[in-house]
């Protein structure tokens, strides 16, 4: 039996400081979507909209994918998240994600999010993109080293 959205979302790291309430509000805003192993969930260079949780299933991260210089960035599984930039911002997508399985995947649209968000949310959301951005800034700071 599929863990429930609510504790798929408790889960999950980007809303782990989420109190059980504001969970409950956005487990509302939750849509599922299936996607067949190879399936294209988001191409680079499109206009991100979705920030989508891994519930079940898998996904890789690519640069340049089809490409002759096509590189693998990451490899996603359940309780992993991407498309957080997309939902904050509404930028076009850093990276093309496919589907490495048959995977299921919550998603909640921007539109969504933006009228319903509470400020306890987007505390707790900020606190963990400054999070990947403090890691960011030290690998980069260490491949600078070598």
């Amino acid at each position: 039996m599929p863990i429930s959205i609510e504790d798929m979302l408790a889960n999950t790291s980007l809303f782990s400081r989420v109190d059980r309430e504001e969970l409950h509000e956005i487990a509302g805003w939750v849509q599922i979507q299936n996607y067949k192993a190879g399936h294209v969930i988001d191409r680079e260079g499109d206009l991100g909209t979705t920030l989508h949780i891994v519930r079940s299933g898998g996904v890789d991260v690519y640069q340049h994918y089809g490409s002759d210089d096509q590189q693998l960035l990451a490899s996603f599984g359940e309780g992993d998240f991407f498309g957080e930039m997309a939902l904050l911002l509404g930028r076009p997508r850093s990276a093309t994600v496919v589907a490495n399985t048959d995977t299921e995947c919550l998603q909640i649209l921007r539109n969504s999010f933006a009228d319903g968000a509470t400020v306890p949310v987007l505390w707790a959301m900020l606190q963990h993109v400054a999070e990947r951005l403090a890691h960011a800034d030290e690998v980069m700071g260490e491949m600078h080293s070598h």
